[in-house]
């Protein structure tokens, strides 16, 4: 019987690790479905961000570890100042290197033919890939205390990490690959990346302080999507702006070039013969030479028939 109880928790044991995985990278296979059977995003594109996303994991996870004893030596050493040095930790980790890692890996994702639409919703997933590794991690590090009681505790951060943390990342990438973008097309938006490290270190700030400031976080998630959104509109109406500009200027250059095919066509438009140069009276000098053998052509009739009728 203890044997049999004894496996029986190993069992559950493992069942919950294995359950608490599929939870939290639920959100990226939901996502995934969606963008490549509605959206129609390619799924290549998508396994690539995917791919990009897991990577990228590896060298913010390495960076956050080495400045963090930087932060503790600080710490340790000056007891004034704590918020300050919690936000700038915040800031600097999760803000500036999560941000600027991601900016490197969308730049190097298969996108550069892809219209804005497929684009933005092709870095959105890479983001939310990231917020679900980062939720593993996060998992891994509870998941010592899987008794019963921590279970309940991992289950409600998972889906605590649900609704804040992989909206955080989403709204984030979708942000610093809009930046990307405008510099693609040349119509620089330095504020998206602004704004994308600073509500992320602000949100982490506010999740890392606890208490009563971890519902400011809820705050900084709505603020982000609003961002997000907000950067969204304004590039899509550059673009439409910019390429009207663009059809304005090409049918000019068509009507352009018709006129001028019409005019080689037509010498009558411009009102004068290319081929036959006009006098100041009005006639050509063709004209004029077959007018005047005209007029000699018939005196010489006329001195004719004066003639026949003599004899």
């Amino acid at each position: 019987m203890e044997s049999y109880k004894c496996f029986s928790n190993e069992t559950c044991y493992f069942m919950n690790i294995y359950t608490a995985l599929g939870l939290c990278f639920l959100p990226s296979i939901v996502c995934f479905a969606c963008f490549s059977t509605v959206f129609k995003v390619k799924v290549p594109a998508l396994l690539f961000a995917a791919l990009f996303g897991l990577i990228a994991v590896l060298p913010i996870t390495f960076f956050q570890f080495y400045f963090s004893m930087f932060f503790k030596v600080h710490e340790a050493v000056s007891s004034r100042g704590q918020l300050f040095h919690l936000f700038l930790k915040a800031l600097l980790f999760n803000g500036l290197i999560e941000e600027m890692f991601k900016m490197i890996f969308i730049v190097l994702l298969p996108t550069k033919k892809m219209r804005l639409k497929k684009f933005f919703l092709t870095v959105l997933f890479f983001g939310l890939v990231i917020g679900s590794f980062e939720s593993a991690v996060y998992m891994l590090n509870y998941i010592q205390s899987a008794s019963g009681k921590g279970a309940v505790l991992l289950y409600d951060v998972i889906y605590k990490r649900f609704i804040t943390s992989d909206i955080i990342h989403m709204s984030c990438a979708g942000m610093c690959g809009l930046f990307i973008w405008s510099i693609r097309k040349r119509q620089i938006d330095i504020f998206a990346v602004i704004f994308a490290v600073l509500i992320h270190g602000v949100f982490d700030f506010f999740v890392t302080a606890g208490g009563t400031s971890y519902w400011l976080s809820f705050v900084a998630v709505l603020f982000a999507l609003i961002e997000c959104r907000v950067r969204y509109v304004k590039q899509t109406n550059e673009d439409e702006s910019v390429a009207a500009e663009n059809e304005t200027i090409i049918v000019f250059q068509q009507n352009e070039d018709s006129g001028e095919k019409r005019k080689k066509m037509d010498p009558s438009i411009v009102g004068i013969s290319p081929t036959k140069p006009k006098d100041f009276d009005g006639e050509s000098k063709v004209e004029k030479k077959s007018k005047k053998n005209h007029d000699t052509d018939k005196t010489q009739e006329a001195q004719l028939v004066r003639k026949s009728k003599k004899k």
